[in-house]
């Protein structure tokens, strides 16, 4: 494929295919094997300096009849935030810095979409403010506010989208605006597909205030992986479903983390070889660990008391004592801790799992718990975890709460002025297989059978529908898999956005891969990413379930568990990855 040239018109730097630089500008999460027909390899990298930079970029490419992939953080794990081909990537991790409080409360906050989270959250806990928001600390804005803003404050506060008040964009007719609530592109924007409309450059944001919360909890604890205690959390979080009336003031969150089964090629972190982030000490252990977070928000001030009930159980079911609770809990509810400061303590200081190719599954089930219980859903995930560690597979686990009609998630999304879809979700639960190459059969077809037997069948375990979210996607072609990333309220939501893509970006300009909105005949642009659907592909393993065989694994792992907290204590400092966790 021959290159069009690229003018040397840019103030910021330019990166081309060749460069010495190049495959670190281009690196991108996706990788679902060990081809190389996965990696994504644009034309060139445009390190935008301003909004010059940006317009330029937009003209060249409407001149040019190429595509513009806009990537401000890079998270995106399937890669829809890059391109292939011709086409060009715009990449604002720097451009847009700004940060401006609009009134002397601090209620109200303009900040440019270029900040990561872990950087955003600090400017805010500045003025003991926060907002929700997800627990990746290298996310960046721009992506975060357009896929939703999930996070641990799901059920208290709701999504971070649900706070933006206006955005500024510049769209493909090289024209910058502020567009605001009830307007089709704000409804576009935020939650249609992030890149699709334009270039995000800034939004403004209502916050909260911690004085406003003043007996706020928190728990962030952690105990050995096993699979019954993994089970009978899960069961706690399912009965927590079961109460429609459940107070919005409790988030539940569960997450199970490990050390890779294979020696790494080098004793530094991912982030420290791949993106010289974080500092973390050379004897620093990540054994297979669960990892418990719990907020009490103090929803009603401060009138309201604290019930230590809830977060008890989840201690006694963890095997949590007086006696080890030193070792084992990190953020305590025995005192009050500000949201602001909580909303730091969940970010996670790591920018990906494992440095190995993977399988995401991200699903969402909005199946009642007398229908969890009813087809055994906690046993059944937590067979499929163990299973999954039985074959040496490197898993990232997450399960969260995220119903009942108290719910912020819930009850923000009534009316919502943005286009976010499966507000009615319950829990939602990710699944993500990273493996060695040799394991790549093995890696399919355990995620394979999640998805035959976890959703989108009347039998299926965790919810007969198939529900997807952006910013969780795994089947890259957009248009043909819609019925499972949007809902239909209000009635006709994807053809109201495809209405709006093509009003917005005739020319498909924002139109770089398949993971697009409104795709038509030529305007399709090839990714050169090569995930695919997994369901119904091929004949799957015999679906084993839970065996005495794995259950004597188990003690090897809380004995490593308990020999990594006893080193810490020995060793007077930190040692273990958890100890780096921190605000």
């Amino acid at each position: 494929m021959t290159d069009i040239h690229l003018p040397d018109i840019f103030e910021g730097t330019v990166i081309r295919r060749g460069d010495v630089n190049y495959e670190n500008g281009c690196y991108q999460y996706a990788s679902s094997s060990y081809i190389e027909e996965d990696i994504i390899r644009p034309m060139a990298i445009i390190k935008a300096k301003n909004d010059n930079d940006v317009i330029k970029a937009i003209k060249y490419a409407s001149e040019n009849k190429i595509a513009v992939a806009v990537r401000t953080g890079g998270h995106q794990y399937s890669g829809a935030s890059s391109t292939n081909g011709k086409n060009i990537q715009l990449d604002l991790s720097e451009t847009y810095k700004d940060f401006q409080w609009n009134n002397d409360d601090c209620t109200s906050v303009t900040f440019g979409i270029s900040f990561s989270l872990g950087d955003f959250n600090a400017k805010l806990r500045e003025k003991n403010r926060f907002v929700p928001h997800g627990q990746c600390q290298y996310v960046n804005l721009g992506g975060h506010i357009q896929t939703g803003g999930y996070g641990q404050l799901g059920r208290s506060f709701g999504l971070l989208s649900d706070y933006i008040e206006k955005f500024r964009i510049i769209t493909a007719d090289c024209k910058t605006q502020w567009v605001y609530r009830n307007e089709d592109l704000f409804f576009a924007v935020l939650g249609g597909s992030p890149g699709n409309f334009g270039v995000l450059t800034h939004a403004t944001l209502n916050v909260f205030r911690d004085q406003d919360y003043p007996n706020s909890r928190g728990l962030r604890a952690i105990c050995p992986y096993n699979r019954d205690r993994l089970k009978d959390l899960l069961d706690i979080m399912v009965d927590m479903a079961e109460d429609e009336e459940f107070p919005a003031d409790y988030d539940y969150c569960i997450t199970v983390i490990e050390d890779p089964p294979f020696p790494m090629s080098s004793e530094l972190t991912y982030d420290q070889r791949y993106n010289q982030k974080g500092n973390l000490e050379q004897d620093v252990i990540w054994t297979r660990t669960i990892v418990i977070f719990v907020q009490w928000a103090n929803l009603q001030g401060d009138q309201q008391k604290y019930n230590s009930d809830f977060i008890d159980k989840i201690l006694k079911t963890a095997g949590i004592t007086d006696e080890n609770a030193k070792d084992l809990v990190i953020v305590s509810d025995k005192y009050h801790t500000p949201i602001s400061k909580l909303t730091g303590d969940w970010i996670v200081p790591i920018e990906r799992e494992f440095n190995l190719p993977y399988f995401k599954r991200v699903y969402s089930s909005n199946s009642s718990s007398q229908r969890l219980k009813k087809f055994k859903w906690t046993n059944w995930v937590s067979d499929r975890i163990d299973i999954g560690y039985s074959r040496n597979l490197n898993l990232s686990i997450q399960i969260q709460h995220f119903g009942g009609s108290k719910s912020r998630f819930f009850q923000n999304g009534k009316n919502s002025s943005t286009s976010l879809s499966w507000r009615d979700s319950n829990l939602v639960c990710t699944l993500d297989a990273f493996y060695h190459n040799h394991l790549y059969k093995r890696a399919k077809m355990w995620v394979q059978i999640n998805d035959n037997k976890g959703v989108g069948n009347p039998n299926a375990k965790f919810c007969e529908h198939d529900r997807r979210f952006l910013w969780g996607s795994h089947d890259l072609d957009l248009s043909a898999a819609q019925q499972y990333y949007y809902d239909n309220q209000p009635e006709g939501k994807y053809e109201r956005l495809c209405k709006i893509k093509q009003n917005s970006d005739p020319l498909g300009v924002f139109t770089p891969n398949k993971f697009c909105i409104g795709l038509e005949g030529d305007k399709s642009v090839d990714s050169g990413v090569r995930m695919q659907p997994l369901a119904g592909s091929e004949t799957a393993e015999e679906d084993v379930t839970f065996t005495e065989r794995q259950k004597e694994l188990q003690p090897s792992t809380e004995e490593k568990f308990w020999k990594m907290v006893l080193m810490k204590k020995e060793a007077g400092k930190p040692v273990l990855l958890w100890d780096t966790w921190r605000a």
